[in-house]
């Protein structure tokens, strides 16, 4: 049974080698970051989509996004990463990343390591990083069953790469095609096999949230409406993260925030710890904001998950609901926060 404590120096040391000899064969040369690699872990059969970067020459990495989840969030960054706000980025997320980095963007932990294995780097992007991103919480250091799965992942995409510069094997991405490596355990060795498997990315269903309270309805019909008023609604994650403690990993908390449109005037503002809250926080704060200053004319939202949220409560109340992209007022909101954290 695999752990989730830190790695040994022997399991470190393979992971290191597996990242050098990825970085020297270059495979962002001639394939691109959706030319997404399938990697089966051997220790779960959890599936790794392994995304090769480096083909614009500014970042060179490979991630491993973990399972549909970590499928879906690479998708929605690939389609969507022009209207994603910057701060809500990295929330996408949910991989095992091995980046090569310029030496001043390590950690004293990377560097006790790499001092301890007796490695040296030298120049630009030459020196290997690994993290766990994960939506809501600061990038990592990996734990042994991740140094374990992106020591398959660097060699298995790897070989994929190399084969499929050489004509021996296909990727046919445009029609979501491409090359699973998984293992099989014989004679108590693991001996990697390919076959070439269909990508079917995942689809988010939001279940709608109902409201049953009919005297709440009821009390909020009777308040005054404004018609002209449109107010921005979302929850998102804090710009900076907060830490609990000196050796707990930092997390982003979430914030819910409800904005005039054309004034950009706060009309209700909320900090919370998990998207778990989200409904609850969105619902209470949006009640409130009704039976004090009125029902506005409009209410705009930031795709599906947020309209499954206040849909219902919308129709009840004869509030008209639109759904879209970019919400101008919150992302101005959000950006001005992020440059007061983090200066």
């Amino acid at each position: 049974m695999v752990t989730n404590g830190s790695p040994t120096m022997d399991e470190w040391r393979e992971l290191y080698q597996a990242a050098i000899e990825f970085k020297n064969a270059q495979p962002w040369q001639w394939l691109y970051d959706m030319d997404l690699i399938c990697v089966q872990n051997p220790a779960d059969q959890t599936i790794g989509y392994c995304s090769i970067m480096g083909k614009n020459a500014e970042f060179y990495a490979l991630g491993v996004y973990l399972g549909p989840q970590g499928l879906w969030g690479f998708a929605e960054m690939a389609e969507n990463a022009d209207i994603i706000p910057r701060s809500q980025i990295m929330h996408y997320q949910n991989c095992i990343m091995c980046s090569f980095e310029n030496r001043e963007e390590l950690t004293d932990v990377d560097r006790k390591i790499i001092k301890e294995l007796g490695l040296k780097f030298r120049g630009k992007n030459a020196w290997p990083k690994f993290r766990r991103f994960e939506p809501g919480y600061y990038p990592w250091y990996i734990t042994r069953y991740e140094c374990l799965f992106l020591t398959h992942a660097l060699r298995q995409t790897l070989f994929v790469a190399l084969n499929v510069r050489d004509g021996k094997l296909k990727l046919d991405i445009e029609n979501e095609r491409t090359i699973l490596r998984y293992a099989e355990q014989e004679n108590g060795k693991l001996n990697w096999y390919s076959k070439e498997i269909e990508l079917g990315y995942p689809i988010a269903i939001y279940r709608k949230i109902e409201i049953n309270d009919d005297v709440l309805i009821r009390k909020l019909n009777n308040v005054k409406r404004n018609k002209n008023m449109v107010i921005e609604v979302d929850t998102l994650y804090m710009p900076a993260p907060v830490r609990e403690s000196k050796d707990a990993r930092p997390y982003y908390p979430r914030i819910y925030v409800a904005i005039e449109a054309k004034t950009s005037f706060v009309m209700g503002y909320d900090i919370y710890k998990s998207k778990e809250e989200d409904v609850d926080i969105s619902l209470n704060n949006l009640v409130n904001m009704f039976l004090d200053n009125g029902l506005p004319g409009e209410i705009h939202v930031r795709g599906d998950r947020m309209a499954s949220i206040v849909q219902d409560l919308c129709k009840k109340t004869g509030i008209r609901l639109k759904i879209t992209g970019v919400l101008p007022a919150v992302d101005s909101f959000i950006e001005e926060m992020e440059e007061k954290l983090l200066v």
